[in-house]
């Protein structure tokens, strides 16, 4: 099967996953890897020090970490993350 000319690369999807990942992160749901729990972010511990650790409320599992260094911030993700967007009712 050519596939060739059926993708595009990453960059094609920017204004998609802007209108997603600038929803409210708290509401959206994480399902923790090591558990398998489904709770809102907002559900999670959360950890401060150097950085960001948010911890899964069931076993306590790092969900993600963010570090804030000097002309950039680090994310690290974990889990499945499912964020619920309303459409945007201008594009209808």
């Amino acid at each position: 099967m050519n596939t060739a000319g059926n993708y595009l690369d990453g960059n094609a999807v920017g204004g998609l996953l802007q209108e997603i990942l600038v929803a409210e992160a708290t509401t959206a749901e994480r399902i923790c890897q090591s558990c398998g729990a489904r709770e809102p972010v907002g559900a999670h511990r959360a950890y401060t020090a150097a950085g960001v650790v948010l911890r899964c409320p069931r076993c306590h599992d790092v969900g993600m970490r963010a570090v804030e260094l000097p002309g950039r911030r680090i994310v690290e993700i974990r889990g499945t993350w499912v964020f619920a967007a309303s459409p945007n009712p201008t594009s209808a």
